[in-house]
């Protein structure tokens, strides 16, 4: 392990490499400081790291370019860096590109998730992005992509259970990732529901995909019609934490607003 000097100084070489967009040379950083000090002194610096510096060197990765800081960084420390994925995107994207971005955040969470078959690791990112408000908006909205297959999975499991659940008529890669929520944290795929689709009552009415423009939008009480990719995304816009967050001491109340990297 490195002295307390040495980890402070690979920590600021990063951050300094993240923010001039060198994202190859500080993955090299990583490996250089894994093969010299072994893989705990990446997840110290990870932690180290600005949860802003930390997504924006994530976010080039997914599951076709794995990181090393994907496989290595501590649950926590992801679930902030989530805060910031929507830091680059204004409302025109947003508007003009929803289906994009919400591929890319898919991209992101499923690479992070299923970068190993360590289950319990699975369980704790899952657990800890969930528990945020913007990880429980960034996985509706990646559900939101794939609303027939959600309906379908959540009626299942609502009949039968989450381990009972899993055979749908769809193969979408959205499927093990929900059941992956729903069996390792029952509470946080409800949150996830919600989000998508807020005005839902188990019992009371029926998941229903939203009607086609050319429909008659004859829906009532009875259904209850998921937000939109364009609207969840919008909303985890508006959740991107200010600067503030990185000079806050540990336990402050985040803000909330923009130019986190001013």
């Amino acid at each position: 392990m490195p002295d307390q000097i040495s980890l402070p100084a690979i920590s600021r070489q990063v951050t300094d490499l993240v923010l001039a967009g060198s994202l190859d040379h500080a993955e090299e950083a990583f490996n250089e400081t894994a093969e010299q000090f072994g893989d705990l002194a990446v997840v110290e610096v990870l932690e180290t790291l600005a949860p802003q510096v930390a997504s924006m060197h994530l976010s080039a990765f997914d599951g076709g370019k794995l990181s090393l800081a994907t496989l290595l960084i501590s649950p926590r420390a992801w679930a902030q860096s989530l805060a910031f994925f929507a830091a680059i995107w204004n409302e025109d994207m947003i508007e003009d590109e929803p289906e994009f971005l919400a591929e890319s955040l898919f991209a992101h969470i499923h690479g992070v998730l299923f970068a190993s078959d360590d289950l319990d690791r699975r369980a704790a990112l899952i657990h800890e992005s969930l528990s945020t408000d913007w990880g429980t908006t960034a996985f509706a909205a990646l559900f939101s992509t794939a609303i027939e297959e959600i309906i379908e999975l959540a009626n299942d499991i609502y009949a039968r259970g989450p381990y009972s659940s899993g055979q749908t008529t769809s193969d979408h890669d959205i499927i093990p990732l929900a059941l992956a929520i729903a069996r390792t944290d029952p509470d946080a795929w409800d949150r996830v529901l919600f989000e998508l689709f807020p005005d839902w009552q188990p019992g009371e009415n029926e998941l229903h995909a939203r009607p086609d423009e050319d429909e008659e939008e004859a829906h009532g009480y009875d259904y209850a019609i998921p937000r939109t990719s364009r609207e969840l995304l919008l909303r985890l816009r508006k959740q991107v934490p200010s600067k503030a967050l990185n000079l806050a001491k540990p336990g402050a109340r985040a803000s909330m607003g923009d130019d986190i990297f001013a």
